[in-house]
């Protein structure tokens, strides 16, 4: 009976420092997979963003940045709240709304559109209310 006890004090303890310690769920799990998450749009861009392709379609406006990248694949998932959405004219085309590798706790797991707006650098975007969602499809 002690063995039980340790097991599930261990595992409570595992978790609970997994979700204090403020890192994405899936960099717990993937090493080669990093997440970033800023505060405004004009904190993002002035960082290093190159590293998963530079997402040049997000608004002045775009708050709550959170992306999650792999630096092996060069896939990469991203979220952002704005009332713009995208900058105009940069995301004209339709496209297939690829199914990322990558998954978090904030991506959405079901209910992808089929289609989405093809952004630069082969990002695919697409809008839930103000909330915007984009994939970047494999580079390596």
């Amino acid at each position: 009976m002690p063995r039980i006890r340790t097991a599930g004090v261990i595992a409570t303890t595992s978790a609970l420092a997994l979700a204090l310690s403020g890192c994405s769920v899936v960099s717990a799990f993937e090493p080669h997979v990093d997440s970033a998450i800023w505060d405004t749009a004009k904190e993002m861009k002035a960082s290093d963003t190159a590293v998963f392709g530079s997402p040049t379609f997000i608004p002045d406006d775009a708050t709550i940045i959170r992306v999650d990248y792999d630096t092996q694949a060069g896939t990469a998932i991203l979220t952002y709240t704005s009332k713009t959405h995208v900058i105009p004219k940069v995301c004209t085309k339709s496209v297939p709304m690829p199914k990322p590798d990558i998954q978090d706790s904030w991506w959405p797991v079901d209910g992808l559109p089929p289609k989405a707006s093809g952004c630069p650098g082969g990002w695919s975007a697409f809008t839930v209310g103000d909330q915007v969602w984009a994939a970047k499809a494999p580079t390596k």
